[in-house]
């Protein structure tokens, strides 16, 4: 399995899914191998260090390609199509001897983990937890918010929104110089380094332009390559295949998640109070601070609670920005709570101990996990009518949806809870039971088999014999 980031570094969405799948895997009497990179979360520049890391996380053999490899002569390309990415990958095949390659991610390892594999004939399952293979920032949102619904012909829309982010910023540059070449900093001045600056842009710009352009075929043939594609939502299966992604290559296959930690949180204990939360990343696409704009509209810090779990250190500055608008209001400034993040085996007694989860992202989502971990505790969701999340929250019924980036629509919906308590009991009541794990990997186990067959080989899968 490949996966562009991995635990215990990194603990997001993807991350779970992964270990998850993995662990059952090998609860089925599969051998697993995970291979993973290794980014920062904010500053690319971190100086190389050792190449490569093999350790054992939570019983699933992981092999973390570091930064030192991904940054190695590294050209715009590299992105999605990385030269010693597919060298040292095929030669973790030749060591592993895997049976199929089941690609769960491919940034910073980039999509030529597919090529060398394919070109070893070996079965691959493609199951992109998000848009990254039609959208090079991932989250398909423009500069202005607005949502995107691919590169256009062309990649006119990259260029206006992913080419300038591959560009450093000023300021970065010149500490770089500083750091470098101080003599030829001292000697060039500020000026100079500004000089410096727009020359390196001049240089670099139609490099990025290049690589811009070339990356949505590149990788729509690349996809077109694997045996079978997994989306988990109906929304991916349509923009995949409006970008150039062959529909008879994918497949709906929903996510799953671990219940069994879950299961007998369903309970919640009685409060005066309508506690709010929210659990994730604290960064700018998640749309936090339109929670917390809405719940300082309700104006009812006496009988509303906000809770926000996620760290505050992972992405300093925007969470230091909730922080302070949090704090801008006198009258609710005490009933917002930073909570920061919590154990794994936390998590039920962490639902059951709030009214209402609320996921305000301002991109599409697929089906974030969090979504499903609380429908399983009888959690009911308020969610951006939008993407994957939409497709969870049947409005009115079992959940709330509200208009995109619109504050005062959270507001509303929140204060239909507010008003009448009896609401939120309805909604429980019409939460059902909650896909798991086991039947995500059932579907794809399925899929291997099907792979096996067109690759004419036979392979004994726990679920199958």
């Amino acid at each position: 399995m490949t996966v562009h980031k991995f635990f215990p570094e990194h603990r997001a969405g993807t991350e779970v899914l992964t270990l998850k799948i993995a662990q059952d895997l090998i609860r089925r009497g599969h051998e697993v191998l995970v291979v993973t990179a290794n980014p920062p979360d904010v500053d690319a520049r971190r100086r190389p260090g050792e190449a490569e890391r093999r350790y054992t996380y939570e019983g699933v053999s992981v092999i973390s390609l570091e930064e030192s490899l991904r940054l190695k002569d590294y050209k715009f390309s590299f992105e999605y199509q990385h030269p010693h990415m597919r060298k040292r990958f095929g030669e973790l095949i030749d060591e592993f001897r895997p049976d199929i390659v089941h690609v769960m991610h491919a940034q910073n390892l980039s999509a030529s983990v597919i090529e060398e594999a394919k070109s070893r004939d070996l079965p691959v399952i493609l199951s992109p937890t998000d848009f990254w293979w039609i959208c090079p920032v991932v989250q398909l949102k423009r500069p202005s918010g607005a949502v995107c619904e691919g590169p256009g012909p062309g990649a006119r829309n990259c260029f206006t929104c992913y080419t300038p982010e591959l560009m450093p910023p000023e300021s970065e540059f010149i500490e770089a110089i500083d750091k470098r070449f101080p003599a030829l900093a001292r000697a060039s001045g500020k000026l100079g380094s500004r000089v410096l600056y727009y020359g390196y842009l001049a240089s670099k710009y139609p490099q990025a332009l290049k690589a811009t352009a070339c990356r949505p075929e590149a990788l729509s043939k690349i996809a077109n390559t694997v045996d079978a594609i997994t989306v988990p939502t109906m929304l991916m299966k349509r923009l995949f295949a409006q970008n150039g992604i062959d529909d008879e290559l994918i497949y709906h296959v929903p996510f799953g998640i671990d219940t069994a930690k879950l299961v007998d949180w369903c309970d919640k204990p009685a409060s005066d109070v309508l506690r709010i939360g929210y659990i994730g990343t604290l960064f700018e696409h998640k749309g936090v601070d339109i929670l917390i704009r809405a719940f300082q509209l309700l104006k009812a810090p006496e009988k509303a609670l906000l809770k926000i779990y996620g760290s505050t250190k992972q992405f300093a500055e925007y969470a230091d920005t909730l922080i302070a608008l949090a704090k801008s209001d006198p009258l609710t400034r005490d009933s917002v709570q930073f909570l920061e993040t919590f154990h794994n085996d936390d998590f039920g007694k962490v639902l059951s101990e709030i009214d209402v989860m609320v996921v305000p992202s301002r991109w599409y989502e697929n089906t974030p996990l969090v979504m499903q971990s609380a429908l399983t505790t009888k959690t009911p969701m308020i969610a951006t009518d939008l993407g994957g999340m939409s497709e969870l929250i049947d409005h009115g019924k079992n959940g709330l949806l509200f208009k995109l980036n619109d504050h005062e629509d959270l507001a509303a919906q929140l204060r239909k809870l507010l008003d009448d308590r009896r609401v939120l009991e309805g909604f429980r009541a019409a939460i059902g039971p909650q896909r798991t794990i086991s039947i995500m990997v059932d579907e794809l186990e399925s899929l291997y088999s099907r792979a096996f067959e067109k690759h004419g080989r036979k392979v004994g899968l726990a679920a199958g014999k």
